[in-house]
């Protein structure tokens, strides 16, 4: 088995940018999920109730973030204008991030059609992990999470319409195993580093999303079908054991 994906998502459910080589961290990849839309008193704004989010793409620039809009509008912002303190909601989770960029509020407010605050988690977070009270981006609730090429394909060998792994936003993508293997695993080796598999993922309305046009199926697939066939679960939660590096073409080993 081997890792063919490495994926970070610089925004919570903007698209992501995929590498061949990443720092693992505890608190996950470098950036990933670094910077979270929500409503002007905290609570966090996904895809799930605004799908064109999708169709956004964020990229990390020195001492700043790179915004750029379905209709081709940018903005670039700088951490230093992130200069107040509030809190912020994810799901059970209130901890404080970082705000104040108020020309980006209103830019992105005016793009998606809604009063939205732009945060930056800054450069610790102050959000930790139950399962491992280490720090937490603003991901749902687990610093990495791993997919399997032959799980999509059994997958889409159920469906009308073939999806993209792009669907299921996974940091590490393997390959050369059966189909859903990997949901019988505790412990990984990716290369020299070890992981530990905590929690299936399971998955909700943004897998329905068509990530060209950010539309969702009318029929809810893939959704539909995941619900039917494996209660929804689609890729592992993982937490990093070790500190290190990943590469793509590195050896996936079951630990345990």
């Amino acid at each position: 088995m081997k890792l063919v994906e490495i994926t970070y998502y610089p925004v919570k459910s903007m698209r992501g940018i995929s590498v061949d080589r990443a720092e693992i961290r505890p608190e996950g990849l470098p950036h990933d999920r670094e910077w979270l839309l929500s409503s002007p008193d905290g609570h966090f704004m996904t895809a799930r109730q605004f799908p064109q989010l999708l169709l956004w793409q964020a990229e990390p620039v020195s001492d700043g973030l790179k915004l750029t809009a379905p209709d081709g509008g940018s903005l670039t912002v700088y951490h230093n204008n992130f200069n107040r303190t509030g809190d912020v909601s994810v799901w059970k989770d209130t901890f404080a991030a970082h705000h104040g960029d108020e020309r980006a509020d209103a830019w992105l407010s005016g793009k998606i059609g809604t009063p939205c605050r732009l945060n930056w988690l800054g450069s610790r977070s102050a959000r930790l992990l139950d399962y491992s009270q280490t720090p937490l981006s603003f991901a749902d609730g687990a610093p990495y999470l791993l997919a399997n090429t032959a799980s999509l394909q059994a997958l889409n060998g159920s469906l009308e319409t073939p999806v993209e792994m792009r669907r299921f936003r996974a940091n590490l993508v393997f390959d050369g195993t059966e189909a859903y293997e990997e949901e019988g695993w505790k412990r990984i080796a990716v290369g020299t580093v070890a992981f530990e598999l905590f929690k299936p993922c399971t998955r909700c309305v943004m897998t329905t999303v068509d990530l060209t046009s950010g539309e969702k199926h009318p029929q809810q697939q893939p959704l539909k079908t995941l619900a039917k066939t494996r209660k929804a679960i689609f890729g592992i939660n993982m937490v990093a054991l070790d500190t290190g590096s990943v590469a793509v073409g590195d050896k996936v080993e079951v630990l345990a």
